[in-house]
């Protein structure tokens, strides 16, 4: 069971895949779906893990939940993964699943730049690391383009100084 989805969820999402269509009954097939969400997870934690404390994310504790958010976007990118692997020729299939594991990193791009709210089961927004370095611009003076590529020249006196330890 990964800490934002479970094999259970994306047994449900994708009915039919697993031999019984059970988890219990289908034993390697759970471990491909886990397998995939450690995949999904990985990626959720690297693309906004710089903005929220992922690891108070997790399924089944007491003090928080999942953003239903998380859970829906991981559970979407496991899904691609698990069908990308077992449905490699039928492309209609992997198509479908790709549009939403593409819109899935996208959203999780617009979380990690703070322009998509991330919120908890009741409503509350989930509060960004205080100390979080964000992936914008906004605070931050960029070196480049200071001066006109023109003015670029070689000083003169490195010149000399080169021609003279040669």
């Amino acid at each position: 069971m990964g800490d934002f989805a479970t094999t259970t969820s994306i047994s449900e999402l994708l009915p039919r895949t697993l031999v019984g269509n059970s988890i219990t009954s289908d034993t390697a097939g759970a471990n491909i779906f886990s397998r995939h969400i450690d995949r999904a997870e990985n990626t959720v934690r690297a693309m906004i893990g710089v903005r929220y404390d992922v690891s108070a994310f997790r399924v089944g504790t007491t003090t928080t939940n999942v953003p239903p958010l998380i859970r829906t976007l991981t559970e979407d990118m496991a899904s691609y993964y698990f069908l990308r692997g077992n449905f490699a020729q039928d492309g209609g299939i992997r198509q479908e699943y790709f549009d939403d594991f593409k819109n899935a990193q996208k959203t999780l791009e617009e979380i990690r730049e703070g322009k998509q709210a991330l919120l908890y089961t009741d409503g509350t927004e989930v509060a960004p690391r205080s100390s979080a370095r964000y992936l914008t611009n906004t605070d931050y003076s960029h070196i480049f383009n200071l001066d006109d590529p023109s003015a670029w020249a070689v000083d003169v006196d490195q010149e000399s100084d080169i021609d003279g330890t040669r």
